[in-house]
């Protein structure tokens, strides 16, 4: 019924050029859940990648005709038409109509996202729907990705089955796969790369596809740094992670904690030498600069962004005009652990509280963070729930701790925290989902363990 509806849906909303990329979209993308998951499990992620597909054109369909019938474009969010917009225009400059790029629109166009886009709407004729199709499979493929992450990790199907709803109904899962934005293209990107890092940790030493695998994570990487240079980095820390553990020498813990000491007083001599001829200003100068070149991100974020969430008059300034008195006032403010350490941290991975919610927006963003909370507290007991790849779980955990990181070190707007954040639903739901479901054996398993018949693979599927 979903393989029915969903195309005709788009062909109402917006014609012959969105049922055509619905079909593509929804049939590729049932075609390649398929084949990323062990064939015992074929069944269920088509039904995954179904349900996840179905809910997101359910939302996305009503809300695009609503908004175009108010603005002409479909767009719930001010991101979503520029992306859309600078899109349309691309196919306008390449057709010769003497057109240029909208002032302060110039920096999409570093990015490959637009010219995504600009290809769409060059071959279906442009259509503002096409984006969020296309988002929509990718989020889709997303779910099915993680419920084969974690099945394989863990070997648990419940925690599997759990990590799979989670990312098909989060909220912000849902919310951005619904809009013309590039997050559902990063962490599709990003859960390619992870789903490549695990085949790696777990096939044959001399399998024939282990190159392959290398090849597709390379070409992985060079795509994030484009989209997104920190996750590519993070990444090829990963790549590291795997020839340690490939690697046919038995590395002891005592060894490998020397080599990242060489590692750290190799690269600090060089950043001691290249300032040391740069600079005549203390070594003690260095954590100030750090500390500060945070501080002036984090002010520009708010001072600058525009948020979703918060009206203009609750930020500094949305034109950017009054950034260098919020860098002043960053400068001025005395370094302290709590204000530059820990309230960073707090509000990278906690934030928006819904306690503290200053807006009827807010607060309806907030509402996703109670199941966060537990899940980020079940992931604390991931470890407990005894995973099968315990590399994998390992490269899990550095993958969102790095990320919580960069969260903390760049983000100071909350629309764009919830955004970028997006890459950390991932680590939470494998490791919550785990987690949870330890608690739930610890407990005696209180609830009935009869899964609805739509989740249960046919008998000819079972492994």
């Amino acid at each position: 019924m979903i393989r029915v509806v969903a195309p005709a849906g788009a062909f109402i909303v917006e014609g012959w050029p969105a049922l055509l990329v619905a079909i593509l979209v929804q049939e590729g993308g049932l075609w390649m859940a398929r084949r990323v998951v062990d064939r015992c499990q074929v069944t269920f992620a088509g039904r995954l990648f179904l349900a996840a597909y179905g809910l997101r054109m359910a939302i996305a369909l009503p809300t695009h005709y609503v908004w175009k019938l108010r603005d002409g474009n479909g767009a719930l969010f001010q991101d979503d038409y520029t992306n859309d917009l600078v899109g349309e225009w691309l196919v306008r400059i390449a057709r010769g109509d003497g057109v240029a790029i909208f002032t302060g629109h110039q920096h999409l166009l570093d990015g490959v996202y637009p010219y995504l886009l600009m290809a769409a709407y060059t071959v279906f004729g442009y259509a503002p729907l096409l984006p969020k199709l296309l988002n929509i499979g990718l989020a889709a493929l997303s779910a099915v990705l993680i419920f084969e992450m974690t099945r394989r990790a863990f070997a648990n199907m419940p925690a599997a089955i759990v990590a799979a709803i989670g990312a098909a109904v989060l909220p912000t899962m849902v919310i951005w796969s619904v809009v013309a934005v590039k997050e559902s293209f990063v962490l599709f990107a990003t859960l390619l790369g992870l789903w490549t890092v695990q085949f790696l940790l777990s096939a044959p030493a001399r399998s024939t596809r282990v190159a392959d695998a290398v090849v597709v994570l390379l070409a992985i990487v060079a795509l994030l740094l484009d989209l997104r240079s920190t996750l590519a980095l993070v990444l090829l820390g990963l790549l590291l992670i795997v020839a340690l553990a490939r690697s046919p020498y038995r590395w002891h813990s005592w060894q490998i904690g020397f080599a990242a000491l060489a590692v750290l007083v190799v690269a600090g001599s060089g950043l001691w030498f290249v300032r040391v001829r740069s600079s005549d200003r203390a070594l003690s100068g260095v954590v100030e600069d750090v500390v500060l070149q945070i501080r002036h991100r984090r002010a520009q974020e708010a001072a600058s962004a525009r948020s979703q969430l918060r009206p203009e008059a609750d930020v500094v300034s949305a034109t950017g005009s009054e950034l260098p008195l919020a860098e002043a006032a960053s400068d001025a403010t005395t370094f302290t652990v709590t204000n530059d350490v820990l309230d960073p941290l707090g509000y990278a991975l906690l934030a928006p509280t819904p306690w503290q919610a200053r807006s009827l927006p807010e607060l309806g963003a907030s509402a996703e963070m109670p199941a966060w909370y537990v899940l980020l507290a079940a992931s604390l007991l991931a470890w407990k729930a005894k995973p099968q790849q315990r590399s994998f779980v390992l490269c899990v955990v550095v993958f969102g701790i790095a990320n919580w990181l960069i969260l903390a070190v760049s983000e100071g707007n909350l629309g764009n925290l919830l955004r970028h954040r997006l890459t950390l639903d991932p680590a939470l739901l494998i490791l919550g989902s785990a987690g949870l479901e330890w608690l739930w054996a610890r407990g005696g398993r209180p609830f009935s363990t009869h899964l609805p018949a739509a989740l249960v693979p046919a008998p000819g599927d079972a492994s």
